[in-house]
């Protein structure tokens, strides 16, 4: 079954500093971000900060909350808005667990074109949000998609296209990109919209690293799907089923914890997780084989079916006051 708009879900990361780097991040937890609430994920500004300049970080998940366990395919991400205010943000891909102060992702940024371009063309000149920041965080570089729009954000008529760069260089008013292939439309400077692309073949709960460790049981994960991560309620997680006999076992997540209740090889196992009130996993009988012992072992992680993303914020000095500021970040995708 497809995946519908309103099991597109974005939530918050556990941590929350601008103090402490190591303690902004972590895990994703259950919890909503509203599209369009005032502070939902970053702070006001405050006069000292558009005074002097200032950078804050804010992570977020982008959850695909589907009961269904259906993949998102060819998922891409992009700005679809510059700020309204002087601020600009830039999106870096991060992890499940990472917090500040080891994000690795590169920036991905957004502009509008400096000229018109013909329909035909290979060369665009991009006035990026912040053209001084961005020719040193380079938020467009070489083999990056990049998605040309003169759409509306709300709808309506206007054209799209998908164009990958194979040279670029900034300059002091614009950024220069080579791309390919050549652009099918026409497009004028005003309601053009230049976004470099972050791309993810699928986005689906799944696992990972089984291990079994015993001298006569075994169990066939792939065969069948006798083990299954759930879209709605996996998590970042590694798990231990411990045998007590021949057939019970016990399991234990790391950070979670012992679960409540045990399983048996003889009936299909799929502890619920609170915050959703469906399965975190499934394992399924039909992939048991073998006698087990006491003690036997088998472990494997789970991933949740979500998009980690850093947004960075930057407030350059003397930057003026807006009342409703925002940022905008889209996904396309496609499912079965």
């Amino acid at each position: 079954m497809p995946i519908l708009d309103n099991e597109i879900v974005w939530r918050p990361a556990a941590l929350l500093s601008d103090v402490l780097p190591a303690q902004n991040g972590g895990r994703m937890t259950f919890a909503q971000l509203v599209s369009g609430v005032k502070n939902n994920l970053f702070p006001d500004v405050s006069q000292s900060e558009r005074l002097a300049g200032a950078v804050k970080w804010r992570k977020a998940f982008i959850h695909i909350n589907s009961a269904q366990d259906t993949a998102l395919l060819n998922a891409r991400l992009f700005l679809d808005a510059l700020t309204p205010a002087g601020d600009f943000v830039t999106f870096h891909p991060g992890t499940q667990t990472d917090t500040e102060n080891s994000i690795a992702g590169r920036p991905y940024g957004i502009g509008t074109l400096y000229a018109p371009i013909a329909s035909g063309a290979t060369q665009l000149q991009v006035a990026c949000e912040n053209n001084s920041q961005y020719a040193s965080l380079q938020p467009f570089r070489i083999n990056d998609r990049v998605r040309v729009s003169d759409r509306p954000s709300t709808g309506g008529a206007g054209n799209e296209e998908w164009v990958s760069v194979s040279a670029i260089s900034y300059g002091a008013d614009f950024a220069t990109l080579e791309v390919s292939p050549a652009l099918a439309n026409a497009y004028a400077i005003t309601g053009t919209l230049v976004s470099s692309v972050h791309e993810l073949d699928s986005v689906v709960g799944n696992w990972s690293g089984l291990a079994v460790t015993s001298s006569g049981g075994s169990f066939a994960a792939a065969t069948g799907g006798n083990l299954v991560a759930h879209n709605k309620g996996a998590i970042e997680e590694n798990w231990t089923l411990t045998f007590t006999s021949a057939s019970g076992f016990t399991v234990t997540g790391t950070s979670v914890g012992p679960l409540a209740s045990p399983g048996a090889t003889s009936a299909d196992y799929a502890p619920f997780n609170p915050a959703t009130g469906t399965p975190y996993f499934t394992i399924k009988a039909s992939g048991w084989s073998g006698t087990f012992q006491a003690n036997d072992t088998v472990s494997f992680a789970t991933h949740p079916a979500a998009v980690p993303i850093w947004y960075r914020r930057q407030v350059p000095a003397g930057t003026f006051s807006l009342a409703n500021d925002f940022a905008s970040l889209a996904l396309h995708g496609e499912s079965a």
